[in-house]
């Protein structure tokens, strides 16, 4: 098997794979099926990509389709026909977004895939997911021999759904499952070690290829096949896996004495972030703002000759990673070509010890492939530490004569030692199945009744933000920087996909967010957002602006705006204002100072978030609103999910009517 057996820090026994010196999936899977059961797979073919000339990295043609899990298990192979590859030509813009939220897909678009069954009428079952790979093929459906035609394979899910369906447990910290790219196709967890899933979770995944090798003409596919085993086959006890992916991050905007100081008082020992230039082929979300008003690029420029880049982790963008000891047992890598080494270390009091470390090896021979690039893979585990100052550290070797694009991310795997088995879990075969609308054994549905305090968590922002689903990384609102509050509500009309809503902001509820509101409102950053919840009696969600309906993002302009907002609940506690219907509240992470830009518009009382969630104004309830509102019920099982066309301030235009 060619494998490399290395110690790495702390005396934890790890084994370091190459994507070359793997066995191949089918050898490896004989002696899985033995350890946990057998095994299930979902298999994707995506193409053919038309290749007719070079691309940067995030710039060659792409498909991206969000997919409900047990479809995929249940059909043989799954088809994304060249009909929904979107190319970026001329050097027009970038690739898709590296989010880590789920996509909203285009209806048209959908309908061409090929292969896919529906099990949207099938209970929720446990499944876990042991891995994955893909393959670069010909038009023939025949394996080339590299993977230099992949520029990368992005499996993202959804946090709030996660941390809804699995409430015991860690909480799901990053949208980013998994990414697959060259020197790096073909990945699985430890034995005895998986991922909980749901069968009607929904996952996005991003298929990109690339282009920096050849002129010559190319059509090929790419095909994705990943490995389940369903719980209830299970033959041995499986350990769950939680699971961190941070990122560098390089300054570009707003640096100061002051900003790094700060820094290096939150970050004993570490080096602080590294200064550098964005991407000139920059991935939309890329560019974010921290706490401290910077201005931090996940996407950056390397010089000529060897650098290294860092930036420490913290609470803002990973919440929670040093609370607890944590043991990894697994780790992946997204990097760019000439990227030699990727580490975590710790830091202590001046000195910095590695944790664990991944190399990587780029072939220039022909153009810039990544030939090889580290997994690390251990049973026994590698122990990260409580309490303790981490950093990540990457070193790039251009040995070009140019300047590159890179970007870093380390997918850190570790044991849920918290993990339990939720409510909707048959022990019983003959147990009714607990769903939302089905009826559940006294204790199941108590069980179920535990999620439903977080059903206003904000979904979640895009991907190069990897803010770990507690803390945004977007500056707190600030009066002094970002300017004088409201004094008066404004109304706003609301044009959807499905009829118009007019919406009043009104600061005597909540000064800051209102202004915030009226600021979001007003410089079209909702447009081509979806209204993607919908619970009888409780609420209509508005998604976060960074999510969008196919095509559409979010522009430069608003994306600078964002801010997290503080919990203001004062003034409706004093004046006994309460969760009503037509109410509009603002969702959030876990933390209470973390709404961003989702929102609901109550459609009945909910007690339960009072004190909790901020309410910034209200629906007017005119036969207009009303109808629109009646019209998304109507239709919200036949789909697609309606959404924002945008937003026009005016005066109150009907009278309201309360039904």
């Amino acid at each position: 098997m060619n494998w490399t057996i290395k110690i790495v820090a702390v005396s934890s026994l790890a084994i370091i794979l190459s994507t070359s010196g793997l066995a191949s999936w089918s050898k490896a899977k004989n002696k899985e099926q033995v350890s946990t059961g057998v095994d299930r797979v979902a298999e994707i073919i995506v193409g053919p990509f038309d290749l007719h000339r070079r691309y940067r990295s995030m710039e060659g043609p792409y498909v991206m389709q969000q997919f409900r899990l047990g479809d995929l298990l249940a059909s043989p192979s799954v088809g994304l026909p060249e009909s929904m590859v979107v190319f970026v030509e001329g050097n027009s813009g970038p690739g898709p977004s590296m989010s880590g939220q789920a996509a909203v897909n285009d209806p048209q678009a959908t309908k061409k895939i090929t292969g896919l069954v529906d099990t949207a009428d099938k209970p929720r079952e446990l499944y876990w997911f042991k891995g994955m790979k893909i393959d670069v093929l010909d038009e023939n459906d025949k394996p080339l021999p590299t993977a230099e035609f992949i520029c990368h394979l992005n499996l993202d899910v959804d946090p709030a759904f996660r941390d809804k369906v699995f409430p015991e447990g860690e909480r799901c910290h990053n949208g980013r499952l998994i990414t697959l790219t060259q020197g790096q196709t073909d990945i699985q967890f430890p034995e005895g070690f998986a991922v909980p899933v749901a069968s009607d979770e929904r996952w996005t995944l991003t298929f990109q290829a690339a282009n920096r090798t050849t002129d010559q003409h190319r059509r090929l596919k790419h095909r994705c096949r990943m490995y389940f085993v369903k719980d209830a086959d299970l033959l041995y006890p499986v350990k769950a896996l939680g699971w961190y992916a941070p990122y560098i991050s390089v300054i570009v905007d707003r640096d100061s004495p002051e900003a790094q100081a700060l820094e290096h008082k939150g970050s004993p020992g570490c080096l602080g972030t590294t200064v550098g230039v964005t991407a000139p082929n920059s991935v939309p979300g890329a560019l974010v703002t921290d706490s401290l008003k910077r201005r931090l690029s996940g996407h950056w420029v390397v010089p000529p000759g060897i650098h290294t880049y860092t930036t420490p982790i913290i609470e803002e963008r990973d919440g929670g990673f040093t609370a607890k000891e944590r043991t990894v047992h697994f780790a992946w890598s997204h990097i760019h070509p000439l990227c030699s080494s990727v580490s975590l270390n710790q830091c202590n009091e001046g000195a910095k010890k590695s944790i664990l470390t991944v190399h990587a090896k780029t072939n220039v021979s022909k153009g810039l492939e990544l030939e090889k690039i580290e997994i690390i893979s251990s049973k026994e585990g590698i122990k990260v530490p409580a309490g303790a100052h981490y950093e990540l550290t990457s070193t790039y070797n251009n040995v070009t004569d140019i300047a590159q694009d890179s970007m870093v991310v380390l997918g850190l795997f570790f044991a849920d030692t918290d993990f339990v088995r939720p409510g909707w879990v048959l022990s019983d075969k003959n147990q009714a199945f607990c769903g939302v609308s089905s009826a559940c054994s006294a204790a199941a549905q108590e069980q179920a009744n535990k999620i439903q305090p977080v059903a206003m968590v904000q979904a979640p922002p895009p991907p190069v933000a990897q803010t770990g689903g507690y803390m945004p990384s977007y500056p707190l609102y600030d009066p002094a920087y970002d300017g004088a509050l409201l004094t008066q509500s404004k109304i706003f009309e609301m044009n959807t996909t499905a009829g118009k809503l007019h919406l009043e902001l009104n600061p005597a509820l909540a000064p800051v967010h209102a202004t915030q509101m009226y600021k979001l409102f007003k410089s079209g950053a909702y447009t081509g957002t979806p209204i993607f919840r919908y619970e009888p009696n409780f609420v209509l969600q508005v998604n976060s602006v960074e999510t969008k309906v196919a095509g559409q993002r979010i522009s430069a302009e608003a994306d600078q705006i964002l801010r997290r907002l503080p919990l203001e609940v004062d003034i409706q506690v004093k004046n006994g204002i309460v969760h009503q219907k037509w109410y509009l509240s603002m969702a959030r992470y876990t933390d209470p100072n973390s709404a961003v830009s989702s929102f609901s518009i109550m459609l009945g009382n909910a007690p339960h978030l009072d004190k909790q969630y901020t309410l910034f104004g209200k629906l007017i309830a005119d036969p207009v609103s009303v109808q629109t509102i009646n019209n998304i019920i109507e239709n919200w099982s036949k789909g697609p999910q309606p959404y924002i066309l945008g937003l026009t301030e005016v005066q109150q235009p009907f009278a309201t009517q309360d039904k």
